[in-house]
């Protein structure tokens, strides 16, 4: 009897175990599930707006020379995974070669030893894949050949910290790039903007976007109200804004740039301007713009093409009188700087006998015509040339030098024959009495 009871106790016994064993199973995954929630839940309040995010970063030498200057880039950091953040949740900090940690400005601010550059503005946010350059802000952090660098990314509304990595920032001498000597031009009010003034002190209207974006030919300017980007490629333009050269002589891009052609007041640095002109002086083309002359009051009138002429007070900085060539790709100034040119345009003296009229119809000259001269005069040099002369057919040929024998059709407004030369100052010769260009005259055949 007591042994049935006894086994009856032991199988109860081998019963119970299983059960017990399954309670503690369960048990310990329930609460294993509940830890794991737990960590899942601050992690995603670690992150941004409280989703389940991981972020990480990756930092590379940024382009450029480590210099003694206090503007060299440094290094670019790309978010390479993580939700777009906002800026102003974000704190930026470098460490130089194990140092104490200094905070750089974020996009936009100027106040810090270095200053974040965005690839291009995103809203305020740093998105996935966007990679943004940190450089030197007034403050030589780094200059030899290499620099050991630690960067922390902080999300200070939360109090934690996104990533902190190391890179080597890298000396690479980078080849010139002749865009960067080119200045923001307005070419209707010829305001100019340098790159080293948006450099220097930031500028209200535009800023210079960080190479690291590929998508741009650098340098590129974003204007902050229009939301547009001017670069250097071809035909970029913002508004009435280029990218221009900036040049001395007449060839400058105006706007009163300091860079631009005298005044006319003798200044030690400043072109000599040529001493015989002034307002009576015509804008001529050349053979390359048809002989297309203009006077000052066909400029002042609308009637020369995409001149304009520059008001003295509010462009101090050239010889004037001054034009503006407008036409787009051009953008330059033409002044009385000697020998000064745009192109194949220069100011050049006005000729008697419609020596440079340029078919533009400025009046008949026919009634100064020498009634002898016809298709048998020849053009004579003179001493000065070593008494050479040339016949009409010599200047058909192309035995005449330069000179080339203007159409009527063409240019009706001469008293023909009437024969051109560029290495005379632009001159027409034809056969207007008493005509002459430099020592150069029509005269009859002789026998």
């Amino acid at each position: 009897m007591n042994n049935m009871r006894q086994d009856k106790r032991v199988n109860y016994e081998k019963a119970v175990s299983p059960v017990i064993a399954t309670i503690l199973m369960v048990a310990i995954t329930v609460v294993l599930s509940g830890v794991l929630y737990v960590w899942a839940a601050n992690l995603a309040e670690s992150n941004t707006d409280g989703t389940f995010e991981m972020y990480t970063f990756s930092a590379t030498s940024a382009p450029g020379e480590l210099t003694s200057d206090s503007n060299d880039n440094l290094i670019i950091v790309t978010m390479d995974q993580g939700q777009e953040i906002n800026w102003a949740k974000l704190s930026v900090k470098l460490s130089i070669a194990g140092a104490a940690s200094v905070s750089c400005a974020g996009p936009g601010a100027t106040t810090g030893p270095c200053i974040v550059l965005e690839s291009e503005p995103n809203g305020g946010v740093w998105e996935t894949g966007e990679a943004v350059t940190i450089k030197e802000n007034g403050v030589d952090l780094c200059d030899g050949e290499t620099c050991e660098i630690s960067v922390k990314i902080i999300n200070e509304r939360e109090g934690v910290t996104l990533d902190d990595s190391s890179t080597i920032a890298e000396s690479t001498p980078l080849p010139p790039n002749p865009c960067y000597s080119k200045v923001l031009y307005n070419t209707q009010t010829h305001e100019v903007i340098s790159k080293s003034t948006i450099d220097e002190g930031g500028h209200s209207t535009w800023m210079l976007l960080s190479e690291s974006n590929d998508a741009y030919t650098h340098p590129a300017y974003y204007h902050k109200s229009m939301h547009q980007v001017l670069d250097c490629s071809e035909g970029s333009m913002v508004g009435d804004w280029v990218l221009t050269e900036s040049q001395s002589g007449g060839g400058s891009s105006g706007g009163g740039d300091s860079s631009g052609d005298g005044s006319g007041d003798g200044g030690d640095d400043l072109p000599p301007a040529n001493p015989d002109c002034d307002n009576s002086y015509v804008l001529y083309g050349g053979s390359a713009n048809n002989h297309a002359s203009y006077t000052q009051q066909d400029v002042i009138d609308g009637n020369a093409g995409n001149w304009v002429l520059l008001d003295p007070n509010e462009y101090p900085d050239y010889n004037h009188p001054a034009y503006y060539d407008s036409h787009p790709g051009t953008h330059q100034v033409l002044d009385c700087t000697d020998g000064d040119s745009v192109g194949d345009w220069i100011l050049t003296e006005p000729q008697s006998g419609g020596s440079h009229g340029g078919g533009s119809g400025d009046g008949d000259s026919s009634s100064n015509a020498n009634p002898s001269c016809d298709d048998s005069y020849v053009l004579y040099g003179g001493s000065a040339n070593n008494h050479a002369s040339y016949s009409q057919q010599d200047v058909i040929d192309g035995n005449a030098g330069d000179w080339t024998l203007l159409d009527p059709n063409e240019y009706p407004d001469y008293n023909h024959p009437a024969y051109y030369s560029q290495s005379n100052n632009h001159g027409v010769l034809d056969c207007t009495q008493d005509d002459s260009v430099g020592d150069w005259t029509l005269v009859e055949p002789q026998n």
